[in-house]
């Protein structure tokens, strides 16, 4: 019976580690889906957005993205954008929340990463939908991102759209 309470406790704290260790230390995928995610949560806004607010999260979204960038995003129907530094990206973004529409739902859906070999890059394809208060049905787009780890951060290098058979 002893060794029953010695085995059960050795268990739980075998599993209380490994939990311990996935929260502390997680995996690189894990890591850039969050982020991703949280890209998604401050790329959203309304019209009715506070000044302050709207300044705070355009900072905010500028974290997410390396310095230098290589952003093409060509939606059907919509002006094809493109940006090569962060600042562009912010200032677009910026504008964008300052023009009276709204994205008052914006998703990244079907998240699929892959890590290079190096542990140091990572590519994530993945579909945007985006409800804009100027369009009737919501914005449906595949993107595949660029990321690479600076620091302990993953930060896009990259965003395109991708191009799907109709």
């Amino acid at each position: 019976m002893k060794y029953i309470v010695r085995f059960i406790l050795l268990a739980g704290l075998a599993l209380l580690g490994l939990w311990a260790w996935s929260v502390f230390f997680p995996n690189p995928e894990t890591v850039i889906h969050r982020r991703l995610v949280k890209l998604a949560q401050l790329a959203a806004f309304s019209a009715n957005e506070g000044h302050l607010t709207t300044v705070a999260n355009v900072e905010r979204l500028g974290t997410f993205f390396a310095e230098d960038i290589k952003v093409n995003i060509d939606v059907p129907g919509i002006e094809t954008e493109t940006f090569v530094r962060r600042e562009e990206l912010q200032q677009a973004a910026l504008a964008a929340r300052s023009s009276g529409v709204s994205v008052s739902k914006l998703k990244f859906q079907d998240i699929n990463i892959t890590v290079g070999p190096d542990g140091q890059s990572a590519t994530a394809d993945l579909t945007l939908e985006a409800a804009v208060s100027t369009q009737k049905d919501p914005i449906v787009q595949e993107l595949k991102f660029t990321l690479n780890k600076v620091d302990r951060d993953w930060l896009i290098t990259e965003v395109e759209t991708v191009k799907t058979l109709k």
